[in-house]
């Protein structure tokens, strides 16, 4: 379906969450800041492209604990059912996670690897986490935490510039589930706008959606603390 376009005249709310969570937002981490100088070794990228994979594989499970949140609006779940199948792929395209097995296999893992890889526990804890209690708080909680994916497209940019600048030993081809991303991501930022102006009427709302995205800043940044100490700081 055609996703309405987002209008910077629309959605205060929106903006407001975006300024709530700005100093919160990982971008800056110290691993962050190594990945992009292209000071970490393969080794490095394997560990956190195989603790990475356990969250992007929960996604298609998270996304179908929201669609059954969400209320009987056949646009509201017309939108969320594309961001879904998106995910989980179709005979066309593959699914999210299998794009990224794609980019693990680049670094040299295994399937086997990566699917049953020892997921540090601080993460494997806040991505359970995450999945559930998009399952058990109201539908508003899920959508907030989605709203992340409107900034992706620059963060994928600029993770392409880093692998194709300084780990040239990643196949091109590899790097699809990123290009993907770009685009992808910003389809499903425009859901999140017009959900958020929809279902973002009540104080009550807005506490959710609010508290929906700082968990799921919240939870990169597990990721990335964890994988840091793990890879860098520990050793």
């Amino acid at each position: 379906m055609q996703v309405p376009q987002y209008d910077e005249t629309r959605s205060s709310l929106f903006n407001e969450i975006l300024a709530a969570g700005k100093a919160r937002y990982p971008n800056e981490h110290p691993w962050q800041q190594l990945f992009i100088e292209g000071k970490l070794s393969q080794d490095q990228l394997k560990v956190w492209a195989q603790n990475r994979y356990y969250f992007h594989a929960g996604i298609p499970a998270k996304d179908a604990n929201v669609f059954c949140k969400l209320p009987d609006d056949k646009d509201a779940k017309g939108m969320w059912l594309e961001k879904l199948q998106e995910e989980m792929g179709d005979d066309e395209e593959q699914s999210h996670p299998d794009m990224f097995l794609d980019f693990c296999a680049g670094l040299g893992l295994s399937k086997d690897d990566v699917v049953n890889a020892d997921v540090f526990a601080p993460i494997k804890i806040a991505v359970d986490g995450y999945r559930d209690a998009c399952r058990v708080k109201p539908f508003q909680f899920g959508v907030g935490a989605s709203i992340s994916e409107y900034t992706v497209p620059f963060k994928m940019n600029r993770m392409l510039k880093a692998f194709r600048e300084h780990y040239s030993f990643i196949p091109d081809k590899a790097l699809h589930f990123f290009e993907a991303h770009k685009e992808a991501d910003e389809v499903h930022g425009n859901i999140m706008i017009n959900l958020i102006e929809k279902y973002g009427k009540t104080d009550a709302d807005k506490v959710l959606l609010q508290e929906g995205y700082m968990f799921k800043l919240d939870l990169h940044r597990i990721i990335l603390d964890t994988v840091h100490y793990e890879t860098v700081l520990k050793q």
